[in-house]
Protein backbone atom coordinates (compact mmCIF):
# COMPACT_ATOMS: atom_id res chain seq x y z
CA UNK A 1 0.00 0.00 0.00
CA UNK A 2 1.46 3.07 -0.69
CA UNK A 3 0.82 6.41 1.55
CA UNK A 4 -0.22 9.51 -0.65
CA UNK A 5 1.68 12.37 1.79
CA UNK A 6 0.50 15.86 1.07
CA UNK A 7 -2.07 15.79 -1.12
CA UNK A 8 -4.91 18.07 -0.38
CA UNK A 9 -6.69 18.09 -3.80
CA UNK A 10 -10.22 17.27 -3.26
CA UNK A 11 -12.43 15.53 -5.65
CA UNK A 12 -16.51 15.77 -5.70
CA UNK A 13 -18.12 11.95 -5.61
CA UNK A 14 -21.45 10.82 -5.15
CA UNK A 15 -22.35 8.31 -2.53
CA UNK A 16 -25.55 6.36 -2.71
CA UNK A 17 -26.35 4.48 0.56
CA UNK A 18 -27.38 1.13 0.19
CA UNK A 19 -29.36 -0.86 2.07
CA UNK A 20 -27.35 -2.47 4.93
CA UNK A 21 -27.48 -4.58 8.36
CA UNK A 22 -24.87 -3.13 10.24
CA UNK A 23 -23.73 -4.59 14.03
CA UNK A 24 -23.99 -2.15 16.62
CA UNK A 25 -23.31 -2.56 20.36
CA UNK A 26 -23.93 -5.77 20.57
CA UNK A 27 -27.36 -5.71 18.43
CA UNK A 28 -27.76 -5.62 14.67
CA UNK A 29 -29.24 -2.42 13.08
CA UNK A 30 -30.95 -1.87 9.24
CA UNK A 31 -29.77 1.09 7.61
CA UNK A 32 -32.00 1.89 4.87
CA UNK A 33 -30.95 3.02 1.88
CA UNK A 34 -31.39 6.28 -0.52
CA UNK A 35 -33.04 6.44 -3.58
CA UNK A 36 -30.44 9.28 -5.23
CA UNK A 37 -26.89 9.91 -4.88
CA UNK A 38 -25.40 12.86 -2.69
CA UNK A 39 -22.38 14.77 -3.99
CA UNK A 40 -19.74 14.95 -1.59
CA UNK A 41 -15.90 16.37 -1.49
CA UNK A 42 -13.49 13.65 -0.35
CA UNK A 43 -9.68 13.29 -0.37
CA UNK A 44 -8.13 10.47 -0.93
CA UNK A 45 -5.32 9.90 1.80
CA UNK A 46 -4.10 5.96 1.60
CA UNK A 47 -5.44 3.62 -1.72
CA UNK A 48 -4.67 0.11 -3.04
CA UNK A 49 -6.43 -2.47 -4.82
CA UNK A 50 -8.48 -3.65 -1.54
CA UNK A 51 -9.70 0.04 -0.80
CA UNK A 52 -9.32 3.69 0.10
CA UNK A 53 -8.75 5.68 2.64
CA UNK A 54 -10.29 8.90 2.53
CA UNK A 55 -11.56 12.54 4.61
CA UNK A 56 -14.55 14.28 4.10
CA UNK A 57 -16.68 16.24 5.89
CA UNK A 58 -19.52 13.54 6.32
CA UNK A 59 -19.58 10.96 8.56
CA UNK A 60 -20.60 7.17 7.60
CA UNK A 61 -21.16 4.63 10.01
CA UNK A 62 -19.08 1.53 9.71
CA UNK A 63 -20.27 -1.51 8.18
CA UNK A 64 -22.61 0.09 5.78
CA UNK A 65 -22.55 -0.44 1.95
CA UNK A 66 -22.70 2.12 -0.54
CA UNK A 67 -22.45 2.99 -4.37
CA UNK A 68 -19.34 5.63 -4.47
CA UNK A 69 -19.69 7.20 -8.39
CA UNK A 70 -15.77 8.29 -9.53
CA UNK A 71 -16.25 11.37 -11.99
CA UNK A 72 -14.12 10.89 -15.06
CA UNK A 73 -10.78 11.52 -14.25
CA UNK A 74 -7.85 12.38 -17.02
CA UNK A 75 -8.51 9.60 -19.44
CA UNK A 76 -10.30 7.53 -16.89
CA UNK A 77 -13.96 6.81 -17.51
CA UNK A 78 -16.35 7.62 -14.83
CA UNK A 79 -17.54 4.53 -12.98
CA UNK A 80 -19.83 3.38 -9.77
CA UNK A 81 -17.90 0.91 -6.95
CA UNK A 82 -19.50 -0.54 -4.15
CA UNK A 83 -17.69 -0.10 -1.01
CA UNK A 84 -17.99 -0.78 2.29
CA UNK A 85 -17.43 1.57 5.37
CA UNK A 86 -15.00 -0.27 7.38
CA UNK A 87 -13.86 2.73 10.09
CA UNK A 88 -15.21 5.88 10.70
CA UNK A 89 -13.02 8.47 13.18
CA UNK A 90 -13.64 12.21 13.90
CA UNK A 91 -10.09 13.83 13.49
CA UNK A 92 -10.51 17.03 15.78
CA UNK A 93 -9.78 20.43 14.52
CA UNK A 94 -6.73 21.67 16.77
CA UNK A 95 -8.41 24.84 17.08
CA UNK A 96 -12.44 23.52 17.10
CA UNK A 97 -13.36 25.91 19.86
CA UNK A 98 -12.03 28.39 17.66
CA UNK A 99 -13.09 27.55 14.27
CA UNK A 100 -16.38 25.49 15.05
CA UNK A 101 -19.56 26.56 13.17
CA UNK A 102 -16.97 28.87 10.38
CA UNK A 103 -15.29 27.77 6.94
CA UNK A 104 -11.84 27.69 8.98
CA UNK A 105 -13.05 24.56 10.82
CA UNK A 106 -10.43 22.11 9.54
CA UNK A 107 -12.72 18.63 11.31
CA UNK A 108 -13.01 15.73 8.65
CA UNK A 109 -13.89 12.37 9.39
CA UNK A 110 -11.07 9.65 8.20
CA UNK A 111 -13.24 6.65 6.74
CA UNK A 112 -11.64 3.66 5.90
CA UNK A 113 -13.46 1.91 2.50
CA UNK A 114 -12.89 -1.52 1.54
CA UNK A 115 -14.08 -2.48 -2.53
CA UNK A 116 -16.30 -5.24 -2.56
CA UNK A 117 -14.60 -6.48 -6.00
CA UNK A 118 -11.12 -5.28 -5.23
CA UNK A 119 -8.43 -5.59 -8.06
CA UNK A 120 -10.45 -4.99 -10.42
CA UNK A 121 -8.41 -3.13 -14.02
CA UNK A 122 -10.91 -0.27 -13.13
CA UNK A 123 -9.33 0.51 -9.92
CA UNK A 124 -5.72 -0.57 -10.90
CA UNK A 125 -5.70 2.41 -13.28
CA UNK A 126 -7.45 4.75 -10.73
CA UNK A 127 -4.89 3.41 -8.36
CA UNK A 128 -2.17 4.35 -10.45
CA UNK A 129 -4.01 7.56 -11.06
CA UNK A 130 -3.71 8.41 -7.65
CA UNK A 131 0.03 7.44 -6.54
CA UNK A 132 0.93 10.14 -9.78
CA UNK A 133 -0.86 12.67 -8.04
CA UNK A 134 -3.04 13.60 -10.94
CA UNK A 135 -6.24 13.09 -9.16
Amino acid sequence: MTKIKDHRKFIRVGIKQLTSIVHNNGDFELIEGAKNFKSAKINITDISYGGLCIESKQSLQGGVSFDLEIPKIKNLEGAIIECEVTRSIFREDPLYHVNLGTDRDKSTYEIGLKFKAPNTEYLKQLYALAVANQI
